[in-house]
């Protein structure tokens, strides 16, 4: 599982007003947006008529922003956008689509996340879980986003309608032009989980035996963080990321 922490450069009013209490509502109470549907009706829907099958926010403007995204990986390829012929999707290629059917991309920039600035603060790989990821995109938004909104749960819970239960948009919010969401990331935190009876525990292990795997363990993990190896790969995995 990864998280990402940002030096975020929002709008003075927006840090003014931010908490850190996001609380994360029913994705279909929207809020009373103009819509369009995809039917041929040319009536707007508002809260009062929140079970369409498809909700689409009216565009008003293109606007960087920010979203922090939640998914568990398991039954992904990874984070990263893969084009080839796959049984197994990816959480951007799914993000992409819940966005553009949100009314976020319009028709001649879906399916090119270049076109639209599409970044991220970090990847994952195949089966991995992420708590706080941020994704930065040049987004058409609605007229008055953010009114009254300063989280920006509305705008998330609108792509969150058209996600599957194993990836959330936890906030989306404005950002500078400028903002980079891999460069501004200060700290990745990795936690790795994996079955105690591989480094010998077992169901009745006495606790001094479970000390003495887990520090014989430790003693294995920092012999490859001092170690020659380590250095060499990091110097690799820096290499290959360019």
């Amino acid at each position: 599982m990864v998280v990402s922490s940002l030096r975020f450069p929002l709008f003075p009013w927006i840090i003014s007003n931010h908490t850190s209490n996001l609380r994360f509502s029913n994705p279909r109470i929207l809020p009373q947006w103009s819509l369009h549907c995809s039917s041929s009706s040319s009536s707007t829907v508002t809260e009062s008529n929140p079970d369409q099958s498809v909700q689409k926010w009216e565009s008003f403007r293109k606007k960087k922003v920010v979203m922090r995204v939640g998914y568990v990986g398991t039954n992904y390829r990874g984070l990263q956008m893969q084009r080839d012929e796959s049984s197994l999707s990816t959480i951007e290629g799914e993000l992409e689509t819940a966005v553009f059917k949100a009314g976020g991309i319009r028709d001649s920039n879906y399916g090119n996340l270049h076109k639209i600035g599409w970044d991220r603060s970090s990847r994952t790989d195949k089966g991995v879980h992420s708590l706080a990821t941020m994704i930065s995109l040049k987004m058409e938004i609605p007229a008055n986003a953010w009114k009254e909104d300063p989280n920006g749960i509305a705008l998330a819970n609108y792509v969150n309608f058209h996600l599957p239960n194993n990836i959330k948009v936890f906030s989306i919010l404005p950002s500078q032009r400028s903002f980079d969401a891999r460069r501004e990331c200060d700290l990745r935190r990795y936690s790795y989980l994996l079955p105690a009876e591989i480094i010998g525990i077992k169901s009745n292990s006495s606790a001094s035996e479970i000390d003495h795997h887990i520090a014989e363990f430790n003693d294995i993990l920092n012999t490859f963080e001092v170690g020659v190896f380590f250095l060499i790969l990091c110097k690799f995995l820096l290499l290959g990321n360019g």
